[in-house]
């Protein structure tokens, strides 16, 4: 066909094929524009009468005037082939689109409520699509769906007396794609506009999950499954969804057309309530787009000075910080953000992967003890600048000008500020030590590495700082943030970091009351001594201060610890939102489910940590930790060896490989690792916590106790597990156990 004239239109390019006949690019030479021409499988329409007919349906369908609508211009016949003349869509097929990866719950709100639309029109005009699928959707470069093919389907049988089966459905007698098809389309053929509404529930089950409802090789299974079987709940495949989503495709998916919502107009209605600013699913588990949303890039280091990236990486954090505090604007945290440093992916591209609506993004130069920022704010969906602004000002000044950014930001976005949040931005930021600031940026930059190696060296930088200015509170809640990380990840005695961390984040809070990080350490140092009640209450102040991931992490920590595990995992998706492509996060969720023993579900997170970030260990070891429980004990060696060789000798993956050899049955070698381990305590950090729990999975419950006791004396950080952690499970019917987790106020938080 390539070359050929049809009529007046010139075929120039093939673009694909389906069960309705092969689609072509041409140009049609009257009007002077491209079009699409669906060339009809020969033989369909069989004489002159019936193409007269055909004609006269397909121009009926060129009346469906609608911006998601794809409209049919014409319908012709020459030189013995029929075909349709319609409306050439750019942009690429939903199907192609979902090949990446599940859309965020926002971009299925607006994709689906259009695509609802689209069909609502339809309907109105008496015209079913009979066919929806995502190969009949396109995309187009602006974000926005055309619905093709409208009523094609149908017609076609119309037409041709019910002979015609599609190569996507396989099936004699039947037009349609079998796994979008609605029960009545297989048992009786009686359709109406619900039938279509089926089909947007299969659509919205695949922007969701990935997958289909029902996935069978044979044609035979699949059309059992579609009248009979009940797909799996989408959000039983993707945590983060709504509840209000989730209720949406099951309604839509009833066997019963009578059971499915009445018409689009009410998927309009819900799918619109889903997308909108402010609205609450009442599932645990969904963790809702519901706030404008904002991330900020990594500013461009204009020096050129590697030796200067501290700086321009310092004042990304500080307006992520700041802009964050508004509590109408989601904003995408630090280690999300930092991953897009150098990254030469388009804007909008990097907005859908954070799934945000507005991209701000600049350059911070430092000459001397002059700053120059320059910032500009970008649209996600439209990629146009929205505002830009150079602030130039003396280094001492340096907060002051990151405040009249985020005030200008917020103004630009149109996000809604409370008067306490437009006074506390009006107000002039007092002035910093130069010098000290600059040591207090260095420390932050280099803990954000999270090593031990970058944790001594960013506490040597905050204690120049403190030399400098002992006056500046973000100085002592950095160096709690890293004490709590020395306890937290075996790098000191617990029993040291933690009084460390605590003074530090108080005197913090002497200087500055509304510094979140502040009240994060102290909840974190309270979760080490196990004082769940004040933990809870210093992370859920830092949240109202000001959201973050560590703060909702910690939180949801103390929740899956105390068995309050549907609260742990809203907790997790809630950091997971603010922070969607950081390692640390996918990990914690990951713990959530895991402790909740929902070990299937943590793979998935903590795979995806490890495709992140494959020099995290801690991904790593708590990936062999699940694949462990599900009995896949090579994947699993493999993951804890990995874990070992990333980590710089922490204990912990040598602990897991010791409960393997458990878990296969070779209990000499796990008791020859046990006194490895137990020996290994007077050279370097190893927790009494993972002695005790070896020797409860050996059955060893006295020397659990014991060890469990000496863990007490030195507290070490795994005893906050001792509710749930499944390694304990051999020593929970012990009088001694139930006493214990009194004994450390396990029982207070649930």
């Amino acid at each position: 066909m390539i070359g050929r004239k049809l009529s007046h239109y010139q075929v120039l390019e093939r673009l694909g094929a389906g069960g309705m006949g092969e689609v072509y690019r041409a140009h049609d030479s009257r009007l002077e524009r491209d079009v699409a021409v669906k060339v009809l499988p020969p033989n369909v329409l069989t004489d002159e009468e019936a193409r007269r007919q055909f004609r006269r349906e397909a121009l009926a369908l060129s009346r469906l005037n609608h911006p998601h609508i794809a409209t049919v211009y014409d319908f012709d016949t020459d030189q013995g082939i029929d075909f349709l003349v319609m409306e050439l869509v750019p942009g690429e097929s939903l199907a192609d689109h979902l090949k990446r990866e599940p859309l965020p719950e926002a971009e299925i709100a607006r994709l689906g409520s259009q695509i609802a639309e689209a069909l609502e029109a339809a309907h109105e005009q008496g015209v079913i699509h009979r066919d929806l699928k995502p190969s009949n959707i396109m995309v187009t470069p602006k974000g926005q769906t055309k619905v093709v093919d409208f009523g094609l389907a149908k017609r076609l049988q119309e037409k041709v007396g019910h002979t015609l089966a599609t190569a996507s459905s396989g099936i004699q007698g039947v037009v349609g794609t079998l796994p979008y098809m609605a029960p009545e389309q297989l048992a009786s053929g009686v359709i109406d506009a619900r039938t279509d509404l089926y089909a947007l529930g299969a659509v919205l089950y695949e922007m969701t999950t990935g997958r289909r409802p029902f996935e069978k090789d044979r044609i035979e299974t699949l059309m059992f499954e579609i009248l009979h079987g009940v797909p799996r709940p989408a959000g039983s495949l993707r945590g983060d969804i709504s509840q209000d989503l989730d209720r949406l495709i099951e309604s839509c998916l009833r066997k019963e057309a009578g059971e499915r919502p009445a018409s689009a107009v009410a998927v309009i209605q819900t799918l619109r309530a889903i997308g909108r600013p402010g609205s609450h699913g009442g599932n645990g588990e969904s963790v809702r787009e519901a706030l404008p949303s904002l991330a900020v890039l990594p500013f461009e280091n204009v020096s050129r000075d590697p030796a200067q990236e501290y700086f321009a990486d310092g004042m990304t954090e500080a307006l992520i910080s700041e802009l964050a505090r508004l509590k109408a604007l989601r904003v995408i945290s630090r280690t999300s953000a930092m991953r897009y440093k150098g990254s030469q992916k388009a804007l909008p591209e990097i907005a859908r992967e954070l799934n945000v609506s507005a991209v701000l993004e600049g350059s911070a130069l430092l000459v001397g003890k002059r700053v120059r920022i320059s910032a500009q704010l970008i649209s996600a969906r439209s990629d146009e600048t929205l505002w830009a602004d150079r602030y130039d000002g003396d280094l001492e000044d340096v907060l002051d000008l990151q405040s009249r950014v985020a005030e200008a930001v917020a103004k630009e976005i149109q996000v809604h500020v409370t008067p306490k949040e437009a006074k506390r931005l009006a107000k002039r930021q007092a002035a910093v030590n130069p010098e000290a600031h600059v040591e207090y940026l260095k420390g932050r930059h280099t803990a954000a590495a999270t090593s031990p190696q970058a944790i001594e060296l960013s506490l040597r930088y905050y204690d120049r700082a403190l030399k400098l200015d002992p006056t500046f509170a973000p100085t002592w809640a950095g160096i709690a943030h890293c004490q709590v990380v020395r306890a937290e990840r075996g790098m000191a005695p617990p029993s040291e970091a933690a009084p460390l961390a605590r003074a530090a984040a108080l005197k913090a809070l002497e200087l500055d009351d509304s510094l979140a990080d502040a009240y994060t350490a102290l909840g974190e140092v309270a979760i080490l001594d196990h004082d769940l009640p004040a933990a809870i209450r210093n992370l859920e102040h830092s949240i109202d201060l000001n959201p973050q991931p560590a703060a909702y992490t910690a939180l949801g920590g103390i929740f899956y610890c105390t068995e309050r595990h549907r609260e742990a995992q809203e907790a997790m998706l809630a950091a997971l939102q603010l922070d969607p492509v950081s390692m640390i996060i996918h990990t914690a969720v990951g713990d959530a489910y895991y402790y909740a023993r929902e070990y299937e579900r943590s793979l998935v997170y903590y795979q995806k940590a490890v495709e992140i970030d494959p020099r995290f260990d801690g991904a790593h070891t708590d990936l062999a930790r699940s694949l462990e429980a599900v009995g896949r004990f090579e994947e699993s060696r493999r993951e804890y060896e990995e874990g070992r060789r990333l980590s710089g000798g922490v204990a912990g993956p040598h602990f897991g490989i010791a409960h393997l050899e458990i878990s296969m049955g070779n209990l000499e070698e796990a008791r020859r690792q046990l006194e490895e381990l137990t020996a290994a305590r007077s050279r370097r950090v190893v927790s009494a916590w993972g002695i005790a729990a070896l020797h409860a999975r050996l059955g060893e419950v006295d020397e659990a106790f014991r060890w469990l006791d000496a863990a007490v004396q030195e507290k070490a950080t795994g005893l906050i597990f001792l509710r749930v952690h499944p390694r304990l499970d051999g020593i929970r019917q012990d009088p001694r156990y139930g006493a214990l987790v009194r004994k450390l106020r396990l029982d207070a938080g649930g």
